[in-house]
């Protein structure tokens, strides 16, 4: 079954070595034309015929290896190809040993060695680079083998871009009818259906069997099946007992791997629900998912491609959002309840942010590892060109330069990954570092909490309905189990409207109905609470719930609101207030940098704002007036490169008062909106330009609109601006969820900033709540319209 299915990926590909001297040209044809026709047999015999030149016998002689190969004589193969590479330690040659290299990369391949196969291929299109022929055939042959290796061990983006630049290659070399190119846009059609998650799954194999067997309640078919799909996929791993389980190594598709052990954990907890209520079968699936877990962990770490971390995302959250239901369901069976509940929060924490708290892990560990200043800055332009190239491919570029941009796109990539490998040898502090952010304990975040203090997780499993809310206390941790209701999203939509269109009733019912659902008990002692929404949850402020039913009150003014009892801060995860905690800002003679273009380009359609100047000047005045550094720049002065230019670091406070947009289909436009005089820039600051800024600011506020939305994705929750900002080393962040008059927000801004002033220890959340609390004994802008789209992100 194993080789059926490399077979079946690897027959459409094809080869296309067009080389060797003139004499042995028509040779050389016939043997191509034989082996896109797959009559390997035939290719092998017509070169045990010939007698060539020594350059083409070495060449004739790398085919020979390929017809082998996939024929599935691998033992012959592999003598073959151990043969040339004696030869050519005598025989220099790099272009013949970057022939050689891809042909022993696909066979790696074959063999299930991705990890070897990977190298080969790598070290097989630097040997093309080396030798002048990085655009030839047979590197467009490396290229697409490479890709394969990529899509077997689910790195899919990544497989795009191999087979994206081998698609460009080929069409520049052969005609447009020509196999290879028609097997490349096959085979990049295989890649992209495994990126669309309604069919990631649908594959012929063993866990398609295992998974009917299971809708039919055939239990123990059903895990001997997974069981077979498990022994399958790994080379030394063949034992029946369903208890055992493989080690990570020397698997074949790591992607599988992966749903096998999810299905198999499924499997057994629906046998233990369905069948024998054995309190076994559920502590055996907790076990399955704990190698779930770390072979998650495993394959983020050889992702480079933030897209593949992504999409691995959305896998991972069902296995977590699995995890979090039987180690809570373990918990209520267990004598001993406490090491399950605490599973439980374990993988509900792991479900959040991974991609970004592994890269904040990446960026502290270069700075705690010594890296030099010129290989940081080397990368920081690497990372900016691939941002910039990104961004332009996004922006649906014509034909040709789509194929341009890909092709920029593949080369810096390429150079980024050699660059990251040569951190990691020279600086292996750095790549111990890299990998070991740990997710934190309850004991761990307890001991960071006040008495005051009461942190609540959200964890919300979209496949049964359920909702998870983990209330951690200095010394105290519960959990508490809601079941969602079918008018749940219809709540989150409700309040939204209500609070953006001033819709009281709608509001009011939303409000409560959903403060009923999200906000357990809570002792009176508590004062703050620090929310870990997830997924849909991150786009509400929990400030507007209402405590008691409204329904007889008329004046928003006097509505029973959370913020009236609770100041509020919120977070992505438990982890990155772990990461956050190693290195804390003590603020004692803040700066701030304050920000205001007021008016903007004709191109980008946008209205003034007038009340933003005002905003920027008079907040300005409080920080002079204290003897405070404050540096402010409005109209013209408000300009990109400066932003850009890496003054920032140097100030404590970042006030940004401007137009901005989420683009939720592609979140790498999002932007933020500011002022040009160059060519070089266009106003527009983007997320991937936000990314690359420098930070050491303790807070940084976007006084513009709807700065705090953003796609949401599986096991990431929202991606936009927010999230930006906090890899680019902001400690704390203010954004808002819709947008609101300048007017009312340059009197929360002001009031804001005076509070926060007026106190020798800043605290961000009660000085936001104050604000808030200000502006809602108002007649004018009493409404939450005016005061809940701002919240407080960081702890």
């Amino acid at each position: 079954m194993r080789n059926l299915l490399i077979c079946f990926f690897l027959f459409v590909t094809g080869n296309s070595m067009i080389y060797g001297q003139q004499k042995d040209s028509d040779l050389t044809e016939r043997i191509n034309n034989l082996l896109l026709d797959s009559r390997f047999q035939e290719t092998i015999d017509l070169i045990d015929t010939e007698s060539t030149s020594q350059t083409t016998s070495v060449i004739l002689e790398n085919k020979k290896a390929e017809a082998l190969t996939r024929l599935g004589k691998l033992g012959d193969a592999e003598k073959i190809l151990t043969n040339i590479q004696t030869k050519l330690k005598t025989q220099p040659n790099d272009f013949l040993k970057a022939i050689t290299q891809t042909n022993i990369g696909f066979l790696q391949l074959n063999l299930g060695r991705n990890d070897l196969a990977e190298e080969s291929l790598q070290n097989a299109i630097m040997g093309f680079e080396k030798s002048g022929n990085p655009g030839s055939a047979e590197a467009a042959q490396a290229l697409a083998n490479l890709g394969l290796v990529y899509m077997s061990l689910g790195k899919y983006a990544q497989a795009q871009e191999q087979l994206h630049m081998a698609l460009s290659l080929r069409q520049a070399g052969l005609k447009n009818a020509h196999e290879l190119i028609a097997a490349t846009y096959n085979d990049l059609g295989l890649v992209y259906s495994q990126t669309d998650k309604d069919k990631v799954l649908d594959y012929f194999d063993l866990n398609a069997i295992g998974n009917l067997q299971l809708a039919q309640s055939r239990f123990d078919e059903a895990l001997h099946t997974y069981q077979n799909a498990l022994q399958a996929n790994v080379q030394d791993f063949n034992d029946n007992d369903l208890k055992a389980n493989p080690a990570l190594r020397n698997y074949y598709h790591g992607t599988r791997l992966l749903h096998s052990l999810l299905f198999k954990a499924q499997a057994l907890e629906s046998r233990y629900l369905g069948k024998s209520l054995k309190f076994t079968d559920l502590k055996e699936a907790l076990t399955v998912l704990d190698k779930c877990d770390s072979l998650i962990d495993q394959l983020r770490q050889h992702s480079s491609n933030e897209s593949d971390k992504l999409l691995l995302g959305i896998i991972a959250n069902e296995v977590y959002s699995d995890g979090v239901r039987m180690a809570h369901e373990a918990g209520l069976n267990a004598f001993k309840k406490k090491p399950y509940f605490k599973k439980a929060f374990y993988f509900a924490e792991k479900s959040k942010s991974a991609a970004l708290l592994e890269s904040i892990s990446d960026s502290n560990a270069k700075s705690f590892a010594g890296i030099p200043d010129d290989l940081l800055e080397e990368e920081k332009n690497l990372k900016t060109a691939i941002t910039l190239t990104a961004q332009k491919l996004a922006q649906k570029p014509s034909p040709e330069e789509e194929k341009s941009l890909r092709e920029t796109s593949f080369n810096l990539n390429r150079s980024y990954k050699a660059f990251i490998q040569k951190l990691e040898h020279q600086f292996p502090e750095y790549f111990n570092l890299k990998f070991n952010s740990a997710s934190p304990s309850i004991e761990q975040l307890q001991a960071m909490l006040n008495d005051k203090t009461a942190l609540l997780s959200y964890f919300i499993d979209d496949k049964n309905n359920h909702l998870y809310i983990f209330q951690i206390r200095k010394k105290n941790y519960a959990i508490f189990h809601r079941v969602l209701s079918t008018e749940f999203d219809k709540y989150i939509t409700g309040l939204r409207n209500g609070l953006y269109f001033n819709e009281m009733s709608t509001f009011k019912q939303s409000a409560y109905e959903l403060a009923r659902v999200l906000v357990p008990g809570i002792p009176s002692g508590i004062k703050e609470l620090v929310i870990l929404p997830t997924g849909r949850l991150g786009i509400i402020p929990f400030e507007a719930l209402l405590t008691r039913n409204p329904e007889k009150i008329t004046n928003y003014k006097y509505m029973p609101y959370l913020i009236n009892r609770f100041s509020l801060r919120y977070e992505f995860s438990a982890g990155l207030i772990l990461q956050k905690s190693k290195d804390p800002k003590i603020l004692t003679s803040p700066s701030i940098f304050l920000c205001a273009p007021v008016t903007f380009a004709e191109k980008d359609n946008l209205g003034e704002l007038p009340g933003t100047e005002a905003e920027v000047s008079e907040i300005s005045k409080l920080f002079t007036e204290k003897n405070l550094r404050s540096a402010a720049f409005i109209h013209a002065q408000a300009d990109e490169k400066l932003v850009k230019a890496g003054s920032l670091k140097n100030y404590d406070l970042l006030h940004f008062a401007t137009h901005g947009v989420v683009d939720e289909s592609n979140p790498e436009l999002s932007r933020i909106f500011l002022r040009s005089d160059s060519k070089a820039e266009d106003g527009n600051l983007f997320a991937g330009e936000i990314y690359n800024l420098e930070l050491n600011a303790s807070l940084v506020t976007l006084s513009a609109c709807q700065t705090g939305l953003g796609k949401i994705f599986k096991g990431e929750g929202v991606i936009g601006l927010s999230r930006a900002l906090v890899y680019a080393g902001a400690k704390n962040i203010m954004v808002s969820f819709w947008s609101v008059a300048d007017k009312s927000t340059s009197i929360l801004m002001k009031d804001f900033y005076q509070n926060l002033l007026e106190n020798t220890q800043p605290d961000y959340s009660h000085n936001l709540r104050q604000a808030k609390l200000n502006l809602l004994k108002t007649e004018q802008y009493s409404a939450p319209f005016y005061w809940a789209p701002f919240v407080l992100i960081g702890f």
